[in-house]
């Protein structure tokens, strides 16, 4: 599982270096100002920014019932987010552009890094031009994560993500950890116990990070930092075989990506260090349904959340007590 949700990961970071992979590309991106790169790059990336942050805030959980004292669960799970259509493009005339200018006859509406692979809009300044990068078609955005639960006493459960650190020759690195907590209240409170749900509280903390490198001998990489919080009330009813879960709360993700390194743009000046910084907040109420089917103790589930972002999240896992 692990060699498995490694791959997803690659695949579904590389996407932010499609036009931002070499020395060459970055440096026609920076050309001209400075400011017009951080407008141009936040609205090429914003819905995978986003996206992948809200993806990180799910799969905690599938049922509201902890594990018994010292049982466990070994679980792979993968949250997809899907970009809304209104985030497939973005309007270059709309940003303000200080140093570029929509080009007489091109169309103004660029595609997003989530949007179809066409070229996008043509920029000019006096006899520079420059044409923004394409789409690149992503249809869903995935976080896959392998995480483990364990039950403590008062009817409390620990849930732990970790993914060490993992180098790819010629690409980056990535790793995650997170940790979360959930609780069944229910049975401290009087005449609560006698409601035949479980009823439970989520809170979970996830950290990811990743660095691509753009040219290795002169240490320039495209970091790609994802944190998410998420706080939820669950409720779930089981019978043989099948539960039936649901939750709804409060989420905040933050994504960072930067440009590290030190590079020569034209228009702009020599050795400009970490010349790029970018923060897509993501914040607000989501809710979710789903199932678990449990055959001896083997567990798959299937959910889906409801909020800024349409999320579907699969899984399969191990599980004792």
């Amino acid at each position: 599982m692990k060699k498995i949700a490694g791959i997803l990961l690659v695949l579904s970071l590389s996407v932010l270096s499609t036009s931002l992979y070499s020395q060459e590309d970055v440096v026609k991106i920076l050309s001209g100002n400075l400011r017009d790169a951080e407008k141009l790059a936040n609205a090429y990336l914003e819905p995978f920014g986003k996206g992948f942050g809200a993806s990180l805030n799910n799969g905690w959980y599938n049922t509201a019932k902890p594990h018994k004292l010292l049982g466990f669960d070994l679980t792979f799970t993968a949250a997809i987010s899907v970009p809304p259509s209104s985030q497939k493009t973005f309007d270059v005339s709309k940003l303000n552009l200080e140093y570029w200018s929509v080009q007489s006859g091109s169309n103004p509406n660029s595609p997003t890094v989530t949007g179809e692979k066409t070229n996008g809009t043509v920029l000019t300044n006096g006899g520079s031009t420059l044409t923004l990068p394409q789409g690149a078609n992503l249809k869903f955005i995935p976080a896959p994560i392998i995480q483990v639960g364990v039950g403590l006493p008062f009817h409390t459960e620990v849930v732990g993500r970790f993914f060490p650190k993992v180098d790819i020759n010629g690409v980056g690195n990535f790793s995650l950890w997170g940790i979360g907590v959930k609780n069944e209240f229910k049975e401290f409170i009087p005449g609560f116990k006698l409601i035949p749900i479980n009823i439970s509280l989520l809170l979970g903390y996830t950290n990811f990070k990743s660095s691509f490198d753009i040219d290795e001998s002169k240490n320039q990489t495209l970091d790609f930092n994802a944190k998410g919080f998420t706080g939820k009330l669950l409720i779930s009813k089981s019978i043989p075989v099948l539960t039936v879960y649901a939750g709804v709360g409060y989420s905040k993700s933050t994504t960072d990506v930067a440009l590290k390194g030190y590079y020569d743009i034209p228009n702009v000046g020599l050795g400009i260090k970490d010349p790029l910084a970018l923060d897509f907040v993501n914040n607000g109420l989501n809710a979710n349904i789903g199932l678990r089917i449990k055959l001896a103790v083997i567990a798959f589930h299937f959910d889906y959340a409801v909020g800024k972002y349409a999320i579907y999240n699969a899984g399969v896992g191990i599980n004792f007590r």
